[in-house]
C-alpha cells in the first residue's frame, strides 16, 4: 500500500515549514516513531517522527524547500519492491492528485487552504500534529482519548481545545484538579499586587448603565477590556511558554474563569478591546450565558496568554490565582472597597481594588508585569 507523508500542522502561526534535512533516504526502512526529517519554522527547529512504518520511496519536497502545512512531502510503501504512484514516470514522480474542497471537508480539513492528501501516513501513538501534542501536554490531556477531525483522524490543536471544554462540561472537578495540579507543579509563579483607584470606573459604569438600561456593564466587563488594552500596550506580557520557546500572541485574547452549573469553566474571549463597547458587551452576555450552561465552544485555536479570575463579587479583598495551562499570566480581581486616602493634605474616601498578577517567570519578568499593572490603571483613569 502507498502512504503519503504530510507536513504536519506546527501551530497556529506556522502555516509552512522548511525541510532542513531528510534523516532517511529513498529505499530506507522507516519504523513507527522514528525521526524522518527536520523542519524549520519561524519559531522552532524540530524533528518530525513517522507515524507509519514502511519504506521511504520518494521525496516530494527536497531539502531547503518550503512546504505548506497538511501538504504531501514524501511517499512510503509497505514493501521495498511495491510500485508507488509516479514511479512509472522516468526520472521523477507525477503530481499527487488534489482533493476537492468538499472532499477535504469530509475528511475534516482545517480550512487552511492546503490540499488534503489521501492514504495519509501519520498513525502511531496516536496520530496528532506536534502543536496538538504540545497543547495536550500543557493541559494534562491524553491524546489517545481524543477524536481527531483532521485528515485520516489526525488530532489537531483545535481538537485538543474542544476536548478540554467538553471534559469541563461533563466532569468539571476532574479536569480542574488535573490542570491546577499541573500548573502549580510545572509553572514557576511569581506575584505582584497593586491597589488601583476605581472611582473613574464606577462613575463611567453608572453613566453607561443609566443611558443603556438594556445593555448594562459590569465591573468585570470593564476590567477585562482594560486588561486587553494593557496587553496591547505591553506585548511582552502577551506571551506563553511552549516546548522551551517563547510563543508571542498577535491578538489580545483573554481567558476568563467563570463559575458554571458544575464548577469552574475556562472561557476564551476574542480580543475584548477590538470592538466598540456595544458589540463587546453583547458578545460578553452571550459568551457568559453559554458558559454558565456548559455551552462553551472552542472559538480560538490556542489558549490566550492572559487569564482573568474575579472573586471580588464574593467580598474577597485579595487573592492569588493559579495560571491556567497554556497561559503566561493570570489577573486576580479583588473586591472594590472604600479606603481613607490623603491627597493634597486632604483626607477623603476613595474607591480602591486590589489586583494581583500571577506570571510565569520563564517568559515574564517583574518589570514587564509591573508595567502591565500600571497600564490597567491608566486605562481605568481614561474612562
Amino acid at each position: 500500500m502507498n502512504h503519503r507523508v504530510i507536513m504536519p500542522d506546527l501551530g497556529q502561526t506556522a502555516a509552512e515549514g522548511k525541510i532542513l534535512r531528510w534523516l532517511k533516504k529513498p529505499g530506507d526502512r522507516v519504523s513507527k516513531g522514528e525521526a524522518l526529517f527536520e523542519v524549520e519554522t519561524d519559531k522552532v527547529t524540530m524533528e518530525v517522527e513517522s507515524y507509519q512504518r514502511g519504506y521511504l520511496r520518494a521525496l516530494l519536497v527536497e531539502e531547503g524547500q518550503m512546504a505548506s502545512a497538511m501538504s504531501p512531502i514524501a511517499i512510503l510503501t509497505d514493501s521495498p519492491e511495491e510500485v508507488y504512484e509516479g514511479s512509472d514516470v522516468p526520472g521523477g514522480h507525477t503530481p499527487l492528485p488534489q482533493k476537492s474542497n468538499s472532499e477535504a471537508a469530509n475528511l475534516g480539513g482545517s480550512g487552511s487552504g492546503a490540499s488534503v492528501p489521501s492514504g495519509l501516513v501519520l498513525q502511531s501513538r496516536p496520530s496528532a500534529t506536534p502543536a496538538a501534542r504540545a497543547h495536550a501536554r500543557e493541559l494534562g490531556l491524553q491524546l489517545d482519548r481524543l477524536a481527531g477531525t483532521g485528515p485520516g483522524g489526525l488530532v489537531t490543536r483545535r481538537d485538543v481545545q474542544a476536548a478540554l471544554i467538553k471534559e469541563q462540561s461533563s466532569n468539571a472537578l476532574s479536569p480542574m484538579a488535573a490542570m491546577t495540579a499541573k500548573s502549580a507543579a510545572d509553572i514557576p509563579h511569581f506575584y505582584l499586587t497593586v491597589d488601583v483607584n476605581v472611582s473613574g470606573l464606577l462613575n463611567w459604569r453608572s453613566h453607561w448603565n443609566h443611558t443603556h438600561p438594556d445593555l448594562r456593564a459590569s465591573v468585570n466587563d470593564i476590567f477585562v477590556r482594560a486588561a486587553a488594552l494593557a496587553l496591547k500596550d505591553v506585548p511582552h506580557l502577551n506571551v506563553r511558554y511552549s516546548e522551551g520557546q517563547v510563543e508571542r500572541q498577535t491578538r489580545s485574547d483573554v481567558l476568563l474563569v467563570v463559575a458554571s452549573d458544575t464548577g469552574l469553566t475556562l472561557v476564551p474571549i476574542r480580543d475584548p478591546a477590538a470592538s466598540p463597547w456595544e458589540m463587546y458587551l453583547k458578545d460578553m452576555r452571550i459568551v457568559l450565558e453559554d458558559a454558565r450552561h456548559n455551552r462553551v465552544k472552542a472559538s480560538l485555536d490556542a489558549a490566550p496568554a492572559l487569564g482573568v479570575s474575579n472573586l471580588g463579587m464574593f467580598g474577597v479583598k485579595q487573592f492569588t490565582a493559579i495560571i491556567p495551562p497554556g497561559c503566561g499570566a493570570v489577573l486576580a480581581l479583588g473586591a472594590i472597597r472604600e479606603e481613607l486616602a490623603v491627597k493634597d493634605k486632604q483626607m477623603r474616601f476613595e474607591d480602591m481594588c486590589s489586583l494581583t498578577l500571577g506570571s510565569d517567570h520563564r517568559v515574564i519578568d517583574g518589570v514587564t508585569a509591573a508595567k502591565f499593572l500600571q497600564r490597567i490603571q491608566a486605562h481605568l483613569n481614561s474612562l
